[in-house]
């Protein structure tokens, strides 16, 4: 029994040449009649992988523009300056010192609702968004003749705002955290 042979069957040339006839039929019926830019899945497989380029791209893009601001770079500081804000809270706590804001549209006041009897010298005002410093706002409010703090706002303001209001000595802060629109609103040194 032979296992193997150096001999080619005589049938390998016959499929060959039979391969080769098929093949240069099947070339020759069919012809390019058009361009290869005039071919519609030639541009369907061009333009999917463009349309997810360009959407990378404009979403890199986005992100770039719109960065959101919530990790200090120099935490450590930040600790510090909050442990220092918290005895001006103490501070608000132990004078008593609530503040009534209201907001109607982009016009506001503040008034003092205890605590602050003495007190005529002008207050920081300021509105901080939760995740855009872009959009926070700083105000220098001076009394009136009846001791309310009126102001004008830029725009009008939606959404969650933390308010935190002192003295232009920075001896005293009150802070709230207030779903804008609301009418009015009470601050106090509590958190």
């Amino acid at each position: 029994m032979v296992l193997y042979s150096d001999k080619k069957p005589r049938f390998f040339g016959a499929f060959f040449c039979l391969f080769v006839t098929l093949r240069t039929a099947i070339l020759r019926s069919v012809q390019v009649k058009n361009k290869w830019f005039h071919q519609s899945p030639v541009w369907l497989i061009i333009l999917l992988p463009l349309a997810a380029v360009i959407a990378g791209i404009t979403t890199v893009i986005i992100a770039h523009d719109n960065k959101v601001d919530l990790v200090a770079e120099d935490y450590y500081k930040t600790g510090k300056a909050i442990n220092a804000d918290l005895s001006k809270l103490q501070t608000a706590l132990d004078a008593n010192i609530t503040l009534n804001v209201s907001l109607e549209n982009d016009q506001g006041e503040v008034s003092f609702a205890s605590g602050g009897d003495n007190h005529q010298g002008a207050l920081k005002f300021n509105l901080y968004h939760p995740t855009l410093a872009k959009q926070d706002i700083a105000l220098m409010l001076s009394a009136d003749s009846n001791g309310v703090y009126r102001f004008d706002l830029p725009q009008p303001i939606q959404g969650k705002w933390s308010v935190r209001v002192e003295p232009f000595d920075g001896s005293w802060r009150v802070q709230e955290d207030i779903e804008f629109p609301a009418q009015k609103a009470l601050l106090d040194g509590k958190q």
